[in-house]
């Protein structure tokens, strides 16, 4: 698989990338490290999962690489020189429970979690088979279904039509 490096990213796609993919994966990793929103299109059967893909989690995978770094530069720096004193051991509590944290650049040393949102299941399912053919694909992930698959309410299970399913009050 050929390795590239986009904005400073190490990124692994399984084959060589047409220039519209890198365009789009510099995007993509442009938006995350600037922590943004971004609205990215490409036509149709230009790769747009595979890249979305392999960028975010190459980013994913470069910025829990960092994160470790930060804390054990963190511990190591409040550690040092045998300044172990009640501030330091503050400082050093603060820090570990900051990085337990999950919200989205909240600190340093919080890692975010990627939630990919499709509007169909097929579209899910494509993204998974997918994810299949990349080297990221021994990261964790879990599929959600919709109310009508998941839902355990008796009264919204027994309406008849999945309109009536997602508009109920029930819920």
């Amino acid at each position: 698989m050929p390795v590239l490096n986009v904005q400073g990213i190490q990124l692994s796609f399984p084959f060589e990338p047409y220039a519209c993919q890198v365009t789009y994966m510099e995007k993509v990793v442009e938006c995350l490290k600037k922590n943004i929103n971004g609205i990215l299109e490409s036509p149709t059967g230009t790769g747009k999962t595979l890249c979305l893909l392999c960028s975010s989690l190459a980013w994913l995978e470069t910025r829990k690489a960092q994160t470790e770094l930060q804390k054990q530069m963190g511990i190591a720096t409040l550690i040092g020189d045998n300044k172990l004193n009640p501030g330091n051991v503050d400082n050093l509590a603060k820090s570990l429970e900051q990085s337990t944290g999950t919200t989205w650049g909240g600190s340093d040393y919080t890692v975010p979690k990627i939630i990919y949102a499709s509007r169909t299941h097929s579209q899910l399912g494509q993204a998974v088979q997918e994810l299949k053919r990349t080297a990221y694909n021994s990261m964790k992930v879990s599929v959600i279904g919709s109310r009508e698959q998941l839902c355990i309410h008796e009264q919204v299970k027994k309406e008849a039509s999945n309109t009536s399913k997602v508009g109920s009050l029930y819920m």
